[in-house]
């Protein structure tokens, strides 16, 4: 899972990279998925009713802390206040 044009590790992944990385079918992911376990918008972007794209970093801390929400749910907090749209207007 890395991008070819710098070699740096991917942010998202698709489907089968992802139930890789957590250890599960895709099957299994799907109904994560689809009971909420893995928040869309937050563990994966839907982009048609047939390609979904899953953050990387956030499915390897759900896989290491999925018993312990609290440290997952501070993991997420720290995703998104590190995206630019969540920075404050005039912060710089």
């Amino acid at each position: 899972m890395t991008s070819p044009a710098n070699s740096q590790p991917a942010v998202w992944c698709n489907k089968h990279e992802a139930a890789t990385i957590v250890g599960l079918s895709e099957s299994s992911l799907k109904k994560l998925r689809l009971n909420n376990q893995l928040v869309e918008g937050i563990h994966g972007v839907r982009y048609s009713s047939r390609c979904v794209r899953y953050n990387v970093e956030l499915l390897k801390d759900w896989a290491m802390n999925r018993n312990n929400t609290q440290l997952h749910n501070q993991a997420i907090a720290n995703h998104l206040s590190a995206l630019p749209s969540y920075q404050l207007p005039g912060s710089d």
